[in-house]
């Protein structure tokens, strides 16, 4: 709907009608980027993609000290313009809350003019990122290898309503958004819990089966203090062998081992295209788990022969339900036991391998019972995802309702 008695053609094709009273001037005409010295106290600025640009508080050192080289940070003002130069195709543009410094990464832009609004055009970045007009100016060949540079910012033409208007269309954003938002973060909680329930769900299955009323016995197991007395508790080698041999993935499709399962190689992940030696062989049926720490849950059974990554463990299973298996592996309590027994020196180097894997000692029911806890939990946990899957749609809908009202 049209709010003005006149438009006319903007000549900037991403912007098409404006307002007839509205100007359109080059960004270089409206914007200087500065590059101030850091100072001392200074504090790390971070530009997030929701547009948000504040200190950031989890990284090891947020402050300034003589022992780092800050001559390429710059001193950053509350209130300034800030555009995350990898980052803006997807949001990463907005107005600073704090005073502080930023790597030069960022471009630091204050108006020229007492005419022109530092909010107003942060949501203008923002929308040319979210609507896909800055990942087409990018020079590089992937997102990550290019930046939108102040240099490209400054050559662009943009909208200028009066001061007055771009002032009641923030106040007007703030507002709208700033509900849009409370909706979108009730969602996410939503979402967050019922992923909760399911986790629930899965280890209750898993570790006490289905009888709320079973007998239990002791495991002298610390991560499982008790199981059904009907169940017994096994070492890993006794249920499965580990597969070792070695393939390329020119002879093997490339696999993908994550949160998903054992999928078809992600898109984001490279292929090695290595002669001989360099991947692990997956059969169907074999169970695969990532060992990394920085991968928690990454595992599955596979529906594909093909070829993983050599830091994969790889187990031909035996005399025991493989579904089952996905969710035990699955499950919280597991998770956390698995990568307890593993080694390293910081998190996103901890591996747990084959060799510590095969003492652990797992719950298993007999077959019958295990084929049950499966069909309850394909079941128990389909409808929980349809839930999930339901309240991320609604989430999609309100975050492109949040665009078409800032559009």
């Amino acid at each position: 709907m049209k709010r003005y008695d006149t438009y006319k053609d903007s000549g900037v094709q991403w912007l098409g009608e404006i307002p007839g009273h509205w100007e359109t001037l080059r960004a270089k005409h409206m914007f200087n980027k500065e590059q101030r010295p850091v100072e001392e106290g200074d504090e790390i600025v971070t530009c997030f993609r929701d547009g948000k640009v504040t200190l950031r508080k989890n990284r090891r050192t947020t402050g300034f000290t003589e022992a780092t080289d800050y001559s390429h940070y710059q001193h950053i003002c509350k209130g300034d313009l800030v555009i995350h130069q990898m980052d803006a195709f997807a949001g990463s543009a907005g107005v600073s809350d704090s005073d502080g410094m930023g790597t030069p990464v960022l471009s630091v832009c204050t108006p020229k003019s007492a005419n022109i609004l530092n909010e107003y055009y942060a949501h203008i970045v923002r929308l040319m990122g979210k609507n896909g007009f800055i990942l087409s100016l990018y020079r590089g060949i992937r997102e990550r290898s290019s930046d939108f540079r102040f240099d490209t910012f400054a050559n662009l033409w943009l909208p200028v309503p009066p001061l007055s208007e771009q002032r009641s269309i923030v106040s007007f954003l703030d507002a709208k958004c700033g509900m849009i938002d409370e909706w979108v973060t009730k969602k996410q909680k939503e979402v967050e819990h019922l992923q909760e329930l399911k986790q629930r769900v899965i280890a209750d299955a898993v570790t006490r089966g289905l009888n709320p009323h079973v007998k239990m016995k002791a495991t002298n197991i610390p991560w499982l203090k008790e199981i059904p007395e009907h169940w017994e508790m096994s070492k890993i080698s006794s249920h499965f062998r580990q597969r070792n041999e070695k393939v390329s993935d020119k002879d093997y499709p490339a696999l993908s081992v994550s949160k998903q399962g054992v999928t078809p190689q992600l898109d984001n992940v490279a292929l090695s295209n290595a002669e001989g030696t360099s991947r692990k062989l997956v059969k169907v049926g074999d169970y695969a788990v990532n060992s990394r720490s920085d991968r928690k849950g990454s595992c599955g059974v596979s529906k594909y022969e093909g070829s993983v990554s050599l830091i994969t463990i790889v187990l031909e299973p035996f005399n025991i339900n493989g579904e089952y298996v996905h969710y035990l592996f699955r499950s919280n309590p597991w998770v956390e036991e698995f990568y307890r027994n593993g080694r390293g020196i910081v998190a996103d180097l901890w591996t747990t391998n084959y060799q510590m894997m095969k003492s652990m000692y797992m719950p298993v029911p007999p077959l019958s019972e295990q084929r049950s806890i499966v069909s309850y939990l394909d079941d128990k946990c389909g409808k929980i995802d349809e839930w999930v899957t339901k309240k991320q749609k609604e989430v999609e809908h309100l975050q492109e309702l949040k665009q078409r009202v800032i559009a």
